[in-house]
């Protein structure tokens, strides 16, 4: 069993507080059993992105800063992986993004938000370029991981592209209210690629956020079940707290060597608009950007 711990916290008054209720959160979940430990979307300074230019840069740190990079030494000390955000310096503007150090305290991934919410503050950042996957060695053994950011999931394209790439779990730090729209688009990523996705979300009490972090294995139908069970193994409440998830990889990878979705039955070649860049009413909106 792959356990991943969803920090669902809310951000202390400065950098350093979150650093500390970081660590803190990090070693409960090691105390838990967790291979993994997710916090929320940019962890750092608690989702915020200010209008002034001058003051969101002054926010933004980079990507080997002591802050980061603390909690690199925290995995190693813990023997445990953790997948840590925040708003990284960046020019022309910073980004949203996270890095995942493995278990030996070595940065196994990182990656920046693609999908950027640009009708609103995240106009303010710069969108990240690529979906990665990372080989991340757990106590439960090797796993591949890939990562999405909040809006991300709404586009299928995101998930399918780490499936392409191989992803059997993704991480999505989030910041954003997880009704059921949302939760079931998190389903269909799952359902649709056969992978298990992890979300973590900041809890109620955090501006527009409202906890329900989540976690979907992917398995819809087992054997021994005359029809499809529920993917959905967990989904906390609005309350603060750390919420573990239970991946069975043995029981995902069986299911993906023998099921229809993913890449099994797939047609590519037919896919030709889905990389068109011409955009037509009704979806035009001024404030695009590529």
């Amino acid at each position: 069993m792959l356990k991943i711990a969803l920090l669902q916290i809310l951000p202390g008054k400065s950098r350093e507080d979150n650093r500390k209720k970081g660590w803190e959160f990090s070693k409960r979940a090691k105390e838990a059993g967790a291979d993994v430990a997710l916090f929320p979307e940019m962890w750092s300074n608690g989702y915020c992105i200010p209008e002034d230019m001058k003051e969101l840069k002054a926010q933004a740190i980079p990507a080997d800063s002591e802050f980061v990079m603390s909690f690199g030494k925290m995995a190693a000390k813990l023997d445990m992986a953790i997948a840590v955000t925040f708003l990284e310096s960046f020019e022309p503007l910073p980004r949203n993004t996270v890095a995942l150090f493995d278990r030996h305290g070595r940065k196994a991934l990182q990656y920046a938000k693609v999908h950027t919410c640009d009708f609103g503050e995240e106009s303010r950042l710069t969108a990240g370029n690529d979906f990665y996957v990372a080989d991340l060695d757990t106590a439960a053994g090797n796993v591949k991981v890939g990562a999405m950011i909040c809006y991300d999931r709404e586009f299928p394209e995101s998930a399918r592209v780490l499936m392409l790439k191989g992803a059997e779990v993704v991480l999505v730090p989030n910041a954003c209210p997880m009704e059921i729209n949302r939760l079931s688009q998190l389903r269909a990523r799952a359902f649709e690629n056969m992978l298990g996705i992890a979300t973590c979300n900041y809890p109620f009490g955090q501006q527009d956020c409202n906890g329900h972090s989540s976690a979907f294995d992917g398995v819809a139908y087992l054997p021994e079940l005359a029809g499809s069970r529920d993917t959905c193994i967990l989904e906390a409440g609005e309350e603060e707290g750390m919420y573990v998830a239970q991946f069975n990889i043995d029981m995902l990878r069986k299911y993906r060597s023998e099921e229809v979705h993913g890449n099994a039955y797939r047609h590519p070649g037919k896919y030709h608009l889905l990389v068109e860049e011409k955009i037509q009413e009704p979806f035009i909106r001024p404030d695009y950007r590529k």
